[in-house]
């Protein structure tokens, strides 16, 4: 990385100006916004039933993206091109509708539903909530990961700072606004931030098209332009191994069930797509800008990852400075949404039987051998693929709950079938790649998402049909079994009372309602 700190950077002075001073304005705004939840449980918990339109869809945005699109999207754009731009940035926004289907159903099974592990709890039982509560603390921990090492990489790019502190400094904000304040204030935060967010990103884009113009000559040389095959195959990869991956951030199921309603929901995510995907295709297209523009090529020794930054270097030193509080101001909502889901996992997990501040202090602790692991500086990518071809193998058979027509279904049949996904991976890269160690190395996707064959895009097709064949088989033979020993089949029975989406009151009214004074004979006399 080397050339792409040689450019203007940050003074010392400025930079701790800027990462400072946003960091305490987000505690300010934190503080305020928890102060009317950190005394309320539902909202703290929950905040059921409380977001508009507005203010879900900006939501929706920011648990979509942090600093690490500064790295992941350019890099596709400097290997796969203007295709492998827009395939990340569809796939990054198109599970969202997955949201605006799932939401109603779950309301309808259960019409207070606040969390995925609420449903498995009712749906499976204590087994599969505990499995399914300790994946979703794991993959909220790998998103801090990659999260806390993306912003260590911004800091030490553009400012000639120490960037542990600073990164500490981040963490330790963010922990105590959403310690104090939970959900709702992640809510609110998140909101005023992505609008933020928006204007910087407005300017930066601005900026970086009127400085860099490259010629046509340039472009034709270099290429990236037309479609290719590694394009095309990240369509399919990234939107499966996204949209299975997000079913287990509880940050997305927290915004979903904080809709007022299902028509809300409906329109957040349809906005929140097209603000994801606009975003998403800004940024990743500064990696085949900074090929095109000469700041970064395959052979100058920088990876694709930090095509961003060189073409940050070649503008004046106010863009860095612009970018290290975009930077911060996008760190600050992931990690303050990854908290609070990885609270509401933990505080799931103990079916809500701890002191809530318990489970608080536990979060807090939690956060130490995340900054040591992020201290390491993982592949970012390589993260992020683990963590989605674990999603893609586990998370059909949980969500086959929501279907009346297998309430068959056991628990035993869900966690079979999480199993089968894994080991259908390893099946199949034996049988493609010829022998049996390559094979079953594939489930560690060694060689990143970038590959010549289809071992990858196999991976993440295999992973969910493996999955769904293991629990059917799985559930046929526990059936038979059952039926020889004279047993009475299972069955599962919903017995939680629905009521109408547009009749079942909001958190805020019922706040509301509790505040008012209670109605006395008195007060009713003429």
């Amino acid at each position: 990385m080397s050339d792409s700190s040689n450019g203007p950077k940050v003074s010392s002075p400025a930079a701790n100006a800027l990462i400072y001073v946003t960091l305490v304005c987000f505690l300010v705004l934190g503080i305020a916004s928890g102060w009317r939840s950190h005394r309320n449980t539902g909202l703290f918990l929950k905040a059921i039933r409380s977001q508009s339109v507005l203010s879900l869809t900006l939501n929706f945005l920011a648990v979509n993206i942090g600093s690490g699109i500064f790295f992941s999207l350019p890099q596709v754009g400097t290997i796969a091109g203007i295709t492998g731009v827009f395939a990340y940035a569809f796939a990054s926004g198109a599970p969202l509708f997955i949201f605006a289907v799932l939401g109603p159903l779950f309301r309808k099974h259960n019409s207070k539903q606040w969390s995925m592990t609420a449903f498995i709890m009712e749906r499976y039982g204590r087994p599969l909530h505990i499995l399914y509560s300790l994946v979703c603390t794991l993959f909220v921990g790998m998103y801090l990961v990659s999260e806390l090492t993306t912003i260590y990489s911004v800091y030490e790019l553009l400012t000639p700072l120490n960037p542990l502190a600073p990164m500490i400094i981040l963490c330790v904000v963010t922990t105590i606004y959403t310690a104090f304040g939970g959900v709702f204030a992640s809510l609110m935060t998140d909101a005023i931030q992505c609008v933020l967010i928006l204007v910087l990103l407005i300017v930066a884009a601005v900026v970086v098209g009127i400085s860099v113009r490259p010629s046509k000559e340039d472009i034709d040389r270099v290429g990236l332009v037309k479609p290719t095959k590694m394009g095309g195959e990240l369509f399919v990869i990234l939107t499966l191994a996204i949209g299975f991956s997000v079913m287990y951030h509880q940050g997305f199921w927290q915004r979903t069930f904080a809709s007022r309603n299902d028509r809300d929901l409906r329109w957040a995510t349809f906005f929140g797509f097209w603000l994801v995907f606009i975003v998403a295709a800004l940024v990743g297209m500064a990696g085949p800008l900074a090929a095109w523009a000469g700041t970064w090529s395959p052979d100058s020794g920088i990876p694709g990852s930090s095509a961003f930054f060189t073409l940050i270097a070649s503008m004046d030193g106010w863009v860095s400075g612009l970018t290290v509080v975009l930077s911060t101001s996008l760190s600050c909502c992931a990690i303050d949404t990854c908290q609070s889901a990885m609270f509401a996992s933990l505080y799931d997990m103990v079916e809500q039987k701890v002191n809530i501040w318990v489970v608080r202090a536990v979060v807090v602790v939690m956060n130490v051998p995340i900054i040591f692991l992020a201290l390491r500086a993982p592949d970012i990518l390589q993260v992020y693929l683990l963590a989605d071809l674990l999603a893609c193998a586990t998370i059909l058979p949980v969500l086959f709950g929501l279907i009346k027509r297998l309430n068959f279904l056991h628990w035993t049949d869900a966690l079979v079938g999480c199993f089968g996904g894994i080991i259908a991976v390893g099946v199949f890269g034996q049988a493609y790649l010829g022998n049996a160690h390559d094979g079953w190395r594939l489930l560690l996707l060694e060689g990143g998402l970038y590959v010549e064959d289809e071992r990858v895009l196999g991976a993440f097709c295999v992973a969910p049909l493996g999955s769904v064949v293991f629990t059917f088989f799985f559930a046929g033979l526990r059936m038979v079994v059952t039926r020889l020993l004279g047993r009475q089949q299972y069955s599962y029975i919903n017995n939680i009372a629905e009521s109408s989406d547009d009749d079942e009151p909001t958190t805020l009214e019922k706040e509301r309602v509790s505040e008012k004074p209670p109605v006395t004979t008195a007060s009713l006399s003429y």
